[in-house]
């Protein structure tokens, strides 16, 4: 076997301990159709001049739009648009229906309440294995002071919330755990009665003491979203 030779699935797994924003990238198709699909695979390149670069796997459904367009655009998602982020990663019939949307200067669909929006021309498009790398000259922006939508491990994830979680206070109390959504469920405990998980934390730092609790019971750190202090 090639020593390159790896099990897609734990490659997957692996490159997913990465955390990344989550975006929708849009364009138009040739009937001036809107067409898009949620992306985490996007950074940054150059500000001088303005570069981005986006991922696209050669089997999606809107590739040979997308390759084809002289525009296209990255809506980087806000905190409050998972749902937003679950239509466009699913296949749909009109997912522009569900969404608050317009056209920026070059006709590039842009969402409302997005944390930050970039509008392109095509700069390149470099092969890549079963990918290419879209790059983009940004030609329009905007950004909205809102928190992005971040993602890590297959589940999503609110910045905000886990920094205020961080930012808890060291004294004692009780705190618990609301356990991450993973693969469609939820882990509460218990026979009859489910709940989350608390326990009494009478001094220290809270979070290692969840932490340590949640460990064992044989969950890992990410496995949960965020402490609160109740």
């Amino acid at each position: 076997m090639k020593a390159d030779v790896f099990d897609p699935g734990a490659l997957r797994e692996a490159f997913g301990a990465f955390p990344t924003a989550v975006t929708v990238i849009t364009a138009n198709d040739p009937a001036d159709r809107p067409v898009g699909f949620t992306a985490n695979a996007f950074t940054s390149v150059s500000l001088d001049p303005p570069l981005l670069l986006v991922c696209l796997a050669k089997t999606a459904r809107d590739y040979p739009a997308m390759t084809a367009a002289e525009h296209f655009a990255i809506n980087i998602l806000s905190e409050a648009q998972k749902d937003v982020s679950i239509k466009f990663a699913r296949p749909s019939e009109d997912r522009f229906a569900t969404v608050n949307w317009a056209r920026a200067p070059n006709g590039c669909p842009i969402f409302a309440q997005v944390a930050a929006w970039f509008e392109c021309s095509r700069h390149d498009v470099i092969e890549a294995g079963d990918h290419v790398m879209m790059v983009g000259r940004v030609t329009a922006f905007e950004s909205s002071g809102l928190n992005g939508l971040g993602y890590a491990r297959g589940g999503y994830f609110a910045p905000s919330v886990a920094a205020k979680a961080n930012s808890s206070p060291a004294a004692g109390g009780e705190v618990g755990a609301v356990v991450l959504e993973r693969h469609g469920s939820l882990f509460p405990f218990g026979d009859d009665n489910l709940s989350f998980p608390s326990y009494s934390a009478p001094g220290g730092d809270p979070a290692k003491t969840l932490a340590s609790q949640l460990e064992r019971l044989g969950l890992s750190v990410h496995d949960w979203f965020s402490l609160l202090d109740l």
